[in-house]
């Protein structure tokens, strides 16, 4: 659900100590997965899919050119940040950690599936202030602050539950490439799977998590369980859905959100880990 009031003003972080605003970070954020959603747009709709393909994973040449683009254009604006990209090493020792997925749903990418997104998260020790994410065929731009709400496309988004039942209802379940890789992880999550079909009419597997993590927040979907994720889209996905008034907990190895306490208590009940605290 959104509406046209504006989030609000997030908190205010001390610059005397090189932390920007966290809302000047979520602007930079959203011009960093704009600037990179509308060459992959561009590259996907020419069809340029050129990459290395591997038995559990893909990277594309456009991964690199956006990962570049979104890189520039922090820079831009914070030359001293630090940097870390699905792409590339860490770069920079900066007071604020920029967290990138430049192409989020590369295998769909690869096959000119039209489900793919961009990822930013800004972090200061630890903690995720700002993020963004930017889905480029549909032109969907999810902005949060940390305490100051989430946007999409410029109006205020609430997770605001559906009218009806968790076995009406569709979950999204997000594996990471551990537990692709892992025969052992594999297993486990298999049975996540299979709980979730237990309890849901739909158990969504989309490859491209940054795309869940919107139709969560719109409160498209009922829930979102993630096993073992990846954290270049998850930190950013998750600002966002909290930001959004989606309830979550962590266990080991996996997080859970929902739109409402009902249906989190059930997702939770699939994962074979206690939750944290």
């Amino acid at each position: 659900m959104t509406d046209d009031t504006p989030a609000g003003d997030g908190p205010a972080w001390d610059a005397d100590e090189g932390v920007p605003s966290a809302d000047a970070l979520a602007a930079t954020a959203e011009a960093a997965v704009r600037t990179a959603g509308d060459r992959l747009a561009e590259r996907f709709r020419d069809g340029d899919t050129v990459g290395d393909y591997g038995v559990d994973d893909v990277k594309v040449e456009a991964d690199v050119a956006a990962e570049r683009l979104i890189f520039d254009r922090i820079r831009e604006t914070f030359p001293e940040h630090a940097l870390c990209g699905e792409e590339s090493a860490r770069a920079g020792d900066g007071a604020v950690e920029w967290v990138v997925d430049p192409l989020d749903g590369t295998n769909n990418y690869a096959i000119g599936y039209p489900s793919i997104a961009s990822a930013v998260a800004a972090r200061v020790e630890g903690e995720t202030l700002a993020a963004a994410i930017h889905e480029p065929l549909v032109d969907d731009c999810y902005v949060a602050v940390r305490g100051g709400g989430a946007t999409v496309n410029g109006r205020r988004l609430r997770a605001t539950p559906a009218d009806r039942p968790l076995d009406s209802s569709t979950v999204s379940l997000v594996v990471g490439l551990s537990a692709v890789r892992e025969e052992a992880l594999r297993a486990e999550v298999d049975g996540v799977r299979s709980a979730l079909r237990g309890r849901c009419k739909r158990v969504l597997e989309t490859w491209s998590p940054c795309v869940d993590w919107g139709l969560l927040a719109r409160g498209s979907i009922a829930g979102v369980v993630c096993a073992y994720p990846d954290p270049f889209e998850q930190l950013a996905g998750e600002l966002i859905a909290r930001e959004a008034g989606v309830s979550s907990v962590t266990a080991d190895g996996y997080y859970a959100g929902a739109v409402d306490e009902a249906t989190l208590a059930a997702l939770v009940e699939a994962i074979p880990t206690e939750p944290d605290g």
